[in-house]
């Protein structure tokens, strides 16, 4: 079996993308569009069978121009049903099959080696990928949250690495960095605390005076300083020790669910969903950010 790629968005500024997949060699269609819930249209749709017989990946491709936003708008579908994409989109194939076969395309064979496949298969997993239109590569793929753990075999790598900040040892953060790292933290936390009830857009959620752990700390800021110093006070850049940190958080963590976290899992968790929260718009639910937190937390456990 091959790789197909599907062009579902017609715009001409896509068409690059296309030519980079039919020059690698994939089975490439474009004609007909399909809409997923809440109107989302992907630019196209890559779906794989190539690695194992029973099992098959399809991915949901959006294309921008700057990797920011590209990392954004196909993060949109992580908390999104793997199972009704995936009804949508064999819905979609049977359409292309049918088309194929009334214009006596010559994939219509392909196509339907596809169908079958995918009727077969014992293991699907649907993914959502950031691409770029120059030069047309993906940057990131990541699996629907629905799905669990992914193992790790099945795993992409980017293509290209994001601008990001590595947290591990003694840092200096600037102010932007600060920011991020206080909000991702705050956002943990109100996980943690089963604080996530907001409906506030995650600009005003992240201004409130009102969280849990900023008030912790406010009343006895000496117990946990790196904390202290990266959530009190204006953020205008800190130098601070991620692993005291860490080891701080793990520790107000266990008070309320009791061993549970380490300081290596806690570091994991901040590291992870900082990556995720840069790239979140400050103008949206708050919400989304508490999904993509809870799942961060699902997957890291103590040492």
């Amino acid at each position: 079996m091959a790789t197909f790629v599907f062009r579902i968005d017609g715009a001409a500024e896509n068409s690059g993308f296309l030519e980079k997949a039919r020059e690698d060699g994939h089975v490439v269609y474009a004609g007909l569009t399909l809409t997923l819930q809440r109107g989302w249209i992907p630019d196209f749709i890559e779906i794989n069978t190539t690695q194992n017989p029973t099992s098959a990946c399809v991915t949901l491709i959006e294309l921008e121009g700057s990797t920011n936003v590209a990392l954004t708008a196909a993060r949109k579908y992580l908390p999104e049903s793997s199972e009704q994409i995936m009804d949508s989109v064999r819905r979609y194939l049977q359409r292309v099959l049918q088309r194929c076969r009334s214009t006596a395309d010559p994939r219509t064979a392909e196509v339907l080696e596809l169908c079958l496949a995918l009727s077969h298969s014992t293991q699907t997993s649907v993914w959502a990928a950031a691409a770029l239109r120059r030069p047309p590569e993906v940057i990131e793929r990541l699996p629907l949250m629905d799905q669990g753990q992914i193992p790790a075999a099945t795993m992409v790598v980017t293509a290209r690495e994001t601008s990001s900040t590595l947290l591990n040892g003694v840092m200096s953060l600037s102010s932007r960095d600060h920011k991020t790292l206080s909000r991702s933290v705050l956002i943990l936390d109100a996980i943690v605390r089963a604080w996530d009830k907001s409906d506030a857009s995650l600009r005003a959620w992240r201004n409130l005076r009102s969280q849990p752990l900023r008030h912790q700390l406010r009343q006895r800021p000496e117990v946990c300083p790196t904390l202290s110093a990266i959530l009190i006070g204006q953020k205008h850049g800190v130098r601070i020790s991620v692993d005291e940190a860490a080891h701080e958080l793990a520790t107000l963590w266990n008070e309320i669910e009791p061993a549970r976290y380490s300081a290596t899992s806690v570091k994991a968790a901040i590291s992870a969903f900082a990556e995720i929260d840069r790239t979140l718009d400050p103008s949206k639910s708050v919400r989304l950010a508490f999904e993509h937190a809870r799942h961060v937390l699902q997957h890291v456990s103590a040492a």
